[in-house]
């Protein structure tokens, strides 16, 4: 059918291949070995565009709406025929432009570089809430989510990306993107107060402050990458920042910051300087 197809392994090595590579479109299955193809997800949705199809045996609607709602393309139940996936790949990559579509001006054109402040964030235990009641997660996500966009906007930020349970805001100011988050996590904390504590939905944050590629709208590079890896250093409810951050809004904010040392995160060369914010 006129495609090069490499088949991995497991979840772990699709990010660097991709790096690699650059393919065109990823087929990923959510039960993978390795890494859950939800996380493998996530992780390529915080630094490539690539066109992704999830397959999945779960096929009933609430199953479909999240599937896209993670990020991916299309979504297709098994068993399948494999005629429908070749007409969804088909459909998929014609919608994708191709690299350096346009011409090279065009391209170069499209591509900035800027200092922005990143946050990330995603939910505690989402897996587990999806698990115990699918419906009712879609739901407080999309309520939660639209919050977060409302708090973002509020302080002349930009979302991105939300794929999932995961959301990637951009910010021209360090300090806007730390009163955003500090009243985000007072915001839900509230409304959390109110659920039993199984039931509630708490997220964790990061914000970094780096220098980024700007490509279409979508944001690339290690700024990004540092966001999202410290987001996992916060306690849930909570806020963690990068060393660039602190720097900036040491003198600036009346926040409380925690110091909580060096931190080694993937892909990054030079241990990140990390500290929470104490609410």
């Amino acid at each position: 059918y006129g495609f090069q197809v490499r088949a991995l392994p497991d979840g772990r090595s699709v990010p660097s291949t991709i790096r690699n590579e650059s393919p065109d479109i990823v087929i990923l299955d959510i039960m993978l070995p390795g890494k859950d193809g939800l996380e493998v997800l996530k992780e390529i949705r915080a630094e490539f565009s690539v066109a992704v199809i999830m397959l999945t045996a779960k096929g009933d609607d609430a199953d479909r709406i999240v599937g896209l709602e993670l990020g991916a393309d299309d979504y297709l139940p098994k068993p399948f025929n494999p005629r429908e996936l070749l007409a969804r790949i088909k459909a998929v990559t014609r919608r994708t432009p191709p690299q350096g579509a346009g011409g090279e001006d065009a391209t170069s054109q499209s591509i900035q570089r800027q200092l922005k402040a990143i946050l990330s964030a995603d939910v505690k235990d989402y897996s587990r809430l999806m698990s115990e009641n699918e419906m009712w997660t879609i739901q407080t996500l999309k309520d939660y989510r639209a919050l977060i966009a409302s708090h973002v906007r509020s302080h002349q930020g930009r979302v991105v990306d939300s794929p999932g349970d995961n959301l990637l805001a951009e910010f021209g100011s360090v300090v806007h993107a730390v009163e955003c988050a500090v009243e985000i996590q007072r915001n839900l904390s509230s409304r959390n107060t109110a659920l039993p504590d199984e039931k509630r939905m708490e997220y964790r944050i990061g914000v970094n402050l780096g220098d980024l590629v700007i490509d279409r709208g979508k944001l690339y590079g290690d700024g990004v990458n540092i966001a999202a890896r410290i987001e996992k250093l916060a306690d849930p409810g909570g806020i963690a920042i990068s060393g660039t951050v602190f720097d900036e809004i040491e003198n600036k904010l009346p926040l409380s910051c925690e110091y909580v040392g060096e931190h080694t995160v993937k892909n990054i060369l030079k241990p990140i300087k990390v500290y929470r914010i104490r609410i």
